[in-house]
This record gives C-alpha cells, structure tokens and sequence, in this order.
C-alpha cells in the first residue's frame, strides 16, 4: 500500500512539472521559463531624444515617460536625452559616438536629412517599411507626406513626428497704433521699419543676426523660389542678402543684433516689444496667450522669382529603432507605437509643432495657432530649412557673416564667392 501512495505521489508530481515544461526546452521570451509573461517581463529601454535643457517640449516629455512608466512597471525608460540648440548641441555629438562605439540607444528622436545618412549607413538600426506594412492600422495614422520626409535612399529610415514650419510673426497691435499697414507686401515692412526705428521705442524686427537661419530661410524663398534655393551659393542668392541689408539699413534691428542671442530676440518679442519677428513653429506657444500676435509667410518680392505660398517647413526629425532594440524583445516597438500615437503626439502638438499623424485640433486654439494653421493649409509648397541639406560648415560660416555685408565690410557676391570655394574645397577633400 506504501508503495502504491509513493508511485501515485511520484506521477503526480511529474504530471505538475510536465505541464509547466518540465523535461521542455523553451526559448528564454516564452512564458514557460517565467514567472511572468513577455508583457510584464522586466526591461530597461534606453532612449535618446532632444526634449532635454530649455527645449520646449522638454517639459512634456518628461510627463510622458513618467506615465509610460507607471502604466508599464515593468518598464524603465533611461532618458539619456540631451540639449541640442545653439552653441550647447551635444546631441549629435553623443549620436556619433554611439554609432563609432556601435552602442546606439534602443531607440532615439533625431534628425532627417543629411544628419540621417551615418545611422543609416551604420547598419544599426532598423528601417520601418516592413514594420508599418505589417501594421496597416498604425501606418495609415501617419501622413503620406510626413513618411516621405522619414526616407533616406527609398526606404523609411525613421518616423517623423513633429514637424516645424517658419514664417513671419508680428504683433498687429503695434502697428494699429501707428496706423502702418500690416506686414504682407516687403513695401509694409520697410515702412513699419523706418518708422517705429525713428518714432516710437518698439524694435521693427526681433531677429538676431548672429543666428539668422529662420530670417535669412524665408527671405531667400521669397526672393528665389524653391529651385534656385537649392542652387547652393547662386548668384540669386546675392538678392535675398541685399534684402537684410535694406532691413538693417531701414533700423529694422536691435542694438547689438550682431551678437544677441536667439532667447534675447524672442524674449524682447514676446515682451511686446518688438512689432515683428522671423521664426518658427517652436516659440508660438511662448506668444499664444497674446491675442494680436499673428503668422504669415514671407511675402514674394517683385524683383524676384518667389512662389506665393511655398513655405519653410519640414519634419525635421523622427524615430529611430536600433535593430538590437528590435531583435531581442517587443519593448522598444511598443515604446515607440505608444510615442507614435494620435493621442499621445497631440500632447507634444499643443506646446506647438505640426503633428505628422491625423490629430484633431482643439476648439479653443489661439489666434497666432489659427493664423499659423491658416498659413499651412494655403502652402502651395513645402520646402525643409536650408541648413538641413546644405552642408553645415559652409552654411554656418555663410551665415555668421551675413552681417558683414549689412555693415558694408563685404558685397553680397563677395560673400557668396568665399562659401563657394569654401564648398567646392570641402567636396574636393571627400
């Protein structure tokens, strides 16, 4: 009878281990192995974005991610996000040391354009075409265009997400006060120039002329067209330079343009002191709350070959997944499907930015963002930020002495001529 108790004990209990997979050999991500299923498995996802520093939407990021982590405690997100504007971009730096250490984050939020050729070409990270077909539903949540603008050599090599315009803000108060016309002719800003520089405290035109990327970008559009713009250095340039120059000649500036930082421009703007200002998409939610506060794109000039309704604008950066990331367990996907998500994006969207996903806009959208979305639905034509496709250490240099032909130190075809050689002794060297 003892005996009988210890073979029905000993086929009990292999019964239990048998199916819990005893004598089984499983693969580590099955449940068989675990004590918790693969959605609850524990998993550190490091990431790198630029939501970091004074970044506008580093704010809500942060929210973001705590949330992602209290939903998923299983989760931990290391934010390894760093800052990248002006003079403190550590970003790209830290970006191509990963790739040289072949250590990339699991996922990152960086650049388009010429910025995403060496992840592409590192072989590090995965390219989305097959992971968007694969989930119909969710690709179609993205705007065709936007997908075009994550492709590099035809494939989709990141997921845009927010994207960013450029165009003319001024505050219509200022110049229903001194009874000037509102900007919308070159002739207007001219006029509003010489006289709120000589007749009133206001400063014409807030734009700094050590970083000149959103004013020099619009005026040359509007002087040349999206073709010649991308003609680097042509001699059609030389007009869009003799149009800052009228602008500085007419008082447009503020003292000490030459070496004022963006965040004092649009500091003195957002104040109200300034009657206009060449920007982006990034400071309207710093000036929303001001209801005279309006956005328009740069008008055409008569001299010149500009498109009415081409604008700057473009989805300048996007998602990236390393394939490690990828290959070793779903985390880092639903991560980025969660960032990648209508509901989510448009939490990003109303600090400011162009969702590159259908989202619904909200009723109560102020009056520079109405002006703005006005601006965007009329665009004929969407042309990216020159200083995304033209090499950077040209068009830094070409920019920084932008100033030196409003002084008079250099003509417009002058500087045109040193960025060329400049260029041509860049292509020489590759």
């Amino acid at each position: 009878m003892k005996l009988l108790k210890k073979v029905i004990a000993t086929l009990l209990a292999c019964t239990m281990l048998l199916s819990t997979g005893c004598g089984t050999t499983t693969p580590d991500n099955s449940t068989a192995n675990n004590e918790k299923t693969a959605d609850e498995k524990e998993e550190s996802i490091r990431v790198i974005t630029y939501f970091a520093g004074s970044d506008t939407w580093a704010p809500t990021w942060k929210e973001v991610i705590a949330e992602y982590m209290t939903d998923h405690p299983n989760i931990t997100i290391i934010d390894e996000s760093v800052p990248t504007a002006g003079t403190s971009d550590v970003f790209r730096p830290k970006m191509n040391a990963d790739i040289t250490a072949k250590t990339p984050a699991d996922c990152a939020l960086y650049f388009n354009g010429t910025d995403a050729e060496p992840l592409y070409k590192s072989g590090l990270y995965v390219t989305w075409d097959e992971i968007l077909n694969d989930d119909p539903e969710w690709r179609d949540l993205f705007l065709p265009a936007a997908l075009e603008a994550g492709k590099t050599n035809g494939e989709i090599s990141n997921l845009p997400y927010i994207g960013s315009f450029e165009g003319l803000i001024y505050n219509k108060a200022i110049f229903d006060e001194y009874n000037l016309e509102y900007p919308t002719n070159w002739e207007n800003i001219i006029k509003a120039c010489q006289v709120l520089s000589t007749e009133s405290d206001y400063i014409p035109l807030s734009n700094s002329l050590l970083r000149v990327t959103a004013l020099f970008d619009c005026i040359l559009l509007a002087e040349v067209g999206p073709e010649k713009r991308n003609e680097y250095m042509d001699s059609s340039w030389g007009q869009a330079l003799d149009h800052i120059k009228e602008l500085y000649d007419a008082g447009a500036f503020p003292k000490d343009a030459a070496t004022l930082a963006l965040a004092d421009v649009r500091a003195m703007f957002a104040e109200g002191k300034a009657a206009m200002m060449f920007d982006g998409s990034w400071v309207l939610s710093s000036i929303e709350d001001n209801p005279d506060m309006r956005m328009i794109s740069c008008p055409v000039f008569e001299d010149g070959t500009g498109d009415e309704g081409a604008v700057i604008a473009d989805y300048a950066s996007g998602w990236y997944m390393s394939r490690d990331a990828y290959e070793r367990s779903s985390a880092t996907l639903d991560f980025i499907k969660f960032m990648c998500s209508p509901e989510t994006l448009s939490r990003f969207i109303e600090v400011g930015g162009y969702s590159a996903m259908k989202i619904e806009t909200s009723e109560n959208t102020k009056p520079v963002n109405v002006s703005a979305a006005e601006m965007m639905a009329a665009a004929t034509q969407m042309v990216s930020p020159i200083n995304q496709s033209m090499n950077r250490e040209v068009y830094n240099t070409f920019s920084g002495n932008i100033v030196l032909v409003c002084e008079g130190e250099k003509t417009s075809e002058e500087l045109l001529q040193e960025s060329r050689d400049m260029l041509a002794n860049i292509e020489t060297q590759e």
